[in-house]
């Protein structure tokens, strides 16, 4: 079988390509083997197994001295004997059946197809037997047909065992059923290994993409954590910024104040004070412009702080959904790791 290379599975469009299935494929030939040696002995017959082209597949069990040492001997006789098992191999094929009927030496034969999915892959034969004693003036005649001593011939013909009609059919079936569940077995086995293969591959790709994927995922949640901290800081900057604009608003004040205390001194002092009185109208001037500049920096800045309080709110929710969907990727992975894992077992176990 297809376990230990020494047999191809030829595939086609992803089905097995029965065409080009052998019985070896699917049925252990050791096994096939040993039911067939002991189901003639049991039987008191011969048998023997071939493909779909004659070939033999296992060695002949329990071959008749009849069949073995007289007529396979002869270059006629063992050609009679190749076309007596192609033509029961094909009426087997025809019905889906054991066939039974008589070989060209005059013994009992019969053909059960191994058949899997309406196609053909070979046939087991068996016979070799009779069912009555057999006629000596036949069997002479056989003998002078095939040039082969006559007496013995006819003294191995004696040898043959006379098994009763209804027993031949009940072995014939008996080796249909046996052969043909072997044969379904081993099928499904294959498939099986098949689907295993192909189901581990297909997991080993979704893994391989999970992976990906949670990789991202991490990376998306390290780059917010990193953005969260750099929203931080320019808030923080935002407050220092707020903090030094409170400060000029209070030197504007005490600048104002000078200014307001020189326009006082100046006019105090009159016509000596005009000169002094100018500039002191501009401190007060640029004192207050100063402060209303401030004024609408801190404006600017409390909007600044409003849209930052937004944005961080909004990378803390975007941060907590990132971190819950690195989470749920690292678990998918975990899950179809172990689902490789159970795929991989399957197959180890297929190909036992």
């Amino acid at each position: 079988m297809n376990r230990g290379g020494h047999y191809m599975i030829t595939l086609k469009n992803g089905e097995i390509d029965l065409t080009q299935l052998n019985v070896e494929d699917i049925i252990d030939v050791n096994v096939l083997q040993s039911f067939l040696d002991n189901f003639a002995l049991g039987m008191n017959c011969a048998a023997v197994s071939v493909d779909r082209d004659g070939k033999e597949i296992t060695k002949p069990s329990y071959y008749r001295e009849f069949c073995q040492n007289y007529i396979h001997r002869s270059p006629v006789g063992d050609k009679g004997c190749a076309v007596c098992h192609n033509k029961m191999g094909e009426e087997s094929a025809k019905i889906g059946r054991p066939f039974i009927g008589p070989c060209h030496a005059g013994l009992i034969d019969f053909a059960a197809p191994i058949i899997v999915k309406g196609e053909l892959l070979g046939t087991v034969l068996g016979g070799q037997i009779l069912d009555k004693n057999p006629n000596e003036t036949n069997i002479r005649k056989v003998a002078n047909e095939l040039n082969l001593p006559g007496d013995e011939l006819w003294s191995a013909a004696q040898k043959i065992d006379i098994v009763q009609k209804k027993n031949i059919e009940a072995a014939a079936e008996v080796l249909f059923i046996v052969v043909n569940a072997l044969a379904q077995t081993g099928y499904n086995r294959v498939e099986n290994e098949l689907l295993s293969t192909s189901l581990a591959e297909n997991f080993m790709q979704i893994s391989t993409t999970v992976d990906i994927l949670a990789e991202s995922a991490q990376n998306i949640t390290t780059s917010q954590h990193e953005l969260s901290t750099e929203i931080n800081e320019i808030n923080n900057v935002t407050r220092q910024i707020s903090q030094v604009l409170v400060d000029i608003t209070k030197v504007a004040d005490q600048t104002k104040l000078i200014g307001i205390n020189a326009s006082i001194e100046a006019a105090r002092l009159g016509n000596d004070g005009r000169g002094f009185t100018v500039v002191a109208n501009r401190i007060q001037n640029l004192s207050e412009s100063t402060k209303k500049t401030a004024q609408l920096i801190n404006s600017l800045n409390a909007q600044i702080f409003d849209k930052l309080d937004t944005t961080i709110k909004s990378s803390s929710s975007t941060l907590a959904i990132t971190e819950d969907q690195s989470a749920a990727m690292e678990e998918l992975s975990a899950t179809v790791q172990n689902s490789v894992d159970l795929a991989e077992k399957l197959k180890k176990i297929f190909e036992m």
